[in-house]
């Protein structure tokens, strides 16, 4: 099973224990539909040793798991430290596949906060990265005036796709531009950490579910064990990490729950300085969760806490593969 991969100091492989820790691979990225994904949140934690189920109703037995021991002989093999992060160094190109299945058997937790972080953070900016660059042609499309029929035929087409992706009408591309945007990463982390728990729930071991997102199609999740006789909903289960990721910020990008949040982001692009002032964000969130304003006020905690806005403006490494991204 491919777990892990590194695009920084060489393409080499590197072998732990039969598993296949570094190569080069390309995972698909998910797109889901309105009906499947949903704008709240359901939170479960607890302490127990699980394999990863995928999504889908057949449990996919593993023989490798990836635990604690084989993250710590990963890491070992890249520069990785998050103070340097915090001082402005690059984020590597470090990309773990899923969540430790043991992770929640961690004592130390500062340990185990910053195995989290280092798993995720680089996740987050690939995700990022790839919806910057569809930014990017977007933005160009737009300022060339030239009116849908008289684009050239791949970039209809393109347009096609992303008002489909999106939910939106091609014929109004700043509508759209307000969709393709990045989600800041301190406001990434804060929730990755309040719906998995730092990495430790059921529905991320076993799933790699880490923002909670819902589905009610029966066999596409996880069943949650606190849930009532009368209702139907699971929590959605993920191949990968990065699919989760990339599933939640395609929900924050189109759902109709948070335009507020889209209108708030789209003001970074019309000040001086392009940057997130990640507060106001925060407290659309409340439609998130059925938590409501507590939602909001533990998301603020431990952006404030674990000093998230230090990795406002962090970047990956330089890349040197073609398909070194997740």
């Amino acid at each position: 099973m491919q777990l892990f991969r590194s695009g920084i100091k060489s393409n080499k492989i590197v072998t732990l224990a039969g598993v296949v820790l570094a190569t080069a691979y390309l995972v698909p990225e998910l797109i889901d539909s309105a009906h499947n994904v949903s704008f709240s949140s359901y939170g479960e934690s607890r302490a127990l040793f699980a394999k990863r189920t995928p999504a889908s109703s057949q449990t996919r037995e593993q023989s490798d798991q990836f635990d604690m021991a084989s993250l710590d002989t990963a890491l070992s093999q890249v520069d990785y430290q998050l103070q340097d992060i915090r001082n402005g160094q690059p984020v590597p190109r470090f990309y773990v596949e899923q969540v430790p299945v043991d992770i929640a058997d961690v004592t130390d937790v500062d340990q185990r906060k910053k195995a989290f972080i280092k798993i995720v953070l680089p996740l987050i900016l690939s995700t990022n990265e790839k919806i910057l660059d569809r930014r990017e042609r977007l933005s160009t499309l737009l300022q060339d005036n030239t009116g849908f029929d008289n684009l050239r035929a791949t970039d209809r087409k393109w347009l096609d796709e992303m008002a489909i992706r999106y939910r939106e009408e091609t014929t109004d591309l700043e509508q759209l531009l307000l969709k393709v945007d990045e989600v800041p990463v301190p406001l990434a982390l804060a929730q990755a950490v309040e719906e998995s728990g730092w990495g430790t729930s059921r529905f991320a071991r076993e799933g790699n579910a880490l923002f909670g997102q819902r589905v009610w199609s029966a066999g596409k999740g996880i069943v949650p064990d606190e849930r009532a006789d009368d209702e139907t909903h699971e929590v959605k289960a993920f191949n990968s990490i990065a699919d989760s990721i990339a599933a939640y910020v395609h929900n924050l990008n189109s759902h109709a729950a948070y335009a507020e949040f889209r209108e708030i982001r789209a003001r970074r692009h019309t000040g001086p300085k392009l940057t997130y002032d990640t507060a106001p964000l925060v407290d659309t969130l409340h439609v998130y969760s059925e938590k409501g304003q507590e939602y909001v006020d533990n998301l603020r905690s431990l952006i404030e806490i674990n000093q998230f806005d230090d990795f406002e403006d962090a970047n990956l490494a330089p890349e040197r593969l073609a398909a070194n991204r997740p």
